[in-house]
Formats: structure tokens, C-alpha cells, sequence
């Protein structure tokens, strides 16, 4: 593999962050590409991409408060690079440039972050429809 390149998302990195996120499904990221460029480089946001010859092979985006909070909002390396230490080293510059001292992480991948030593715990996640609908 060439030497990867860490760099803060843009533009002319849309089309690969769009084929990352359709090849895991990602619907609302996928609907309208526009839309996922304004998420993607909204304020509070800190979204980086791993560049590997001309091919965006990763992204991350983690939202923070810039001192100590951060949240992950969205991982994703192409299956091609994937056991490379792509994704650790994505967050950890992520939570350089963000600014924070932690990140929270809601994942169905769980193993996967406890191979990089997170620490597991409990968390919910609601939708605007759900608060809605008023569920009790």
C-alpha cells in the first residue's frame, strides 16, 4: 500500500465518502449527496478522511464541544484497507483536531472497539420520530 494521508474532508472527497458509506448501507447519508456534505462539514463537526493514492479509503466524524466531549458520529474504511490501523489512527487524529479529552461511541460493533481497550457502557439513541410518537 502507497502512503496514506490524513486530511480534513472536502469537497473533491465527497464522491469517495458517498461509495464508503453506500457499501455499508448508509441510506440517509446516500439519499442526497448535497445534504451529506453540509453533515458532514457542519459547524461542531470535525470530519477527516484517509487518502490513499487518489481513493478516500476512510472517514471519520466526530462532533465535539472542543474541550472535552466528543461523540462519533461516523467511522467507515473501505473493506480493502480495513487491518491496517486505519480506524485508530483516524480517531485518534479526529480527537486531536476536535479538541476533546474523550469520545462517546454508540456501535452494533462492539468487539471492535473493545479491541481497541474502549470501555463499554450503556446507551440509548433516539429519532426524531420516536420522540414524536410520544412512546412511553
Amino acid at each position: 500500500m502507497a502512503e496514506t494521508e490524513v486530511k480534513e474532508f472536502g469537497r473533491e472527497h465527497l464522491t469517495g465518502a458517498l461509495a464508503l458509506l453506500a457499501a455499508e448501507n448508509w441510506r440517509t447519508y446516500t439519499a442526497d449527496p448535497e445534504r451529506t456534505y453540509r453533515a458532514l462539514t457542519a459547524a461542531g463537526a470535525t470530519t477527516l478522511v484517509v487518502i490513499d493514492g487518489e481513493a478516500v479509503a476512510g472517514l471519520v466524524q466526530l462532533q465535539s464541544d472542543g474541550e472535552i466531549q466528543a461523540h462519533l458520529s461516523a467511522l467507515l474504511i473501505g473493506e480493502r484497507w480495513r487491518g491496517r490501523g486505519l480506524a485508530r489512527r483516524l480517531l485518534r487524529e479526529a480527537l486531536h483536531r476536535a479538541g476533546g479529552l474523550r469520545m462517546d461511541i454508540l456501535s452494533a460493533v462492539e468487539s471492535f472497539y473493545l479491541g481497541l481497550g474502549a470501555t463499554s457502557r450503556p446507551g440509548f439513541r433516539l429519532t426524531g420520530q420516536e420522540l414524536e410518537g410520544g412512546r412511553r
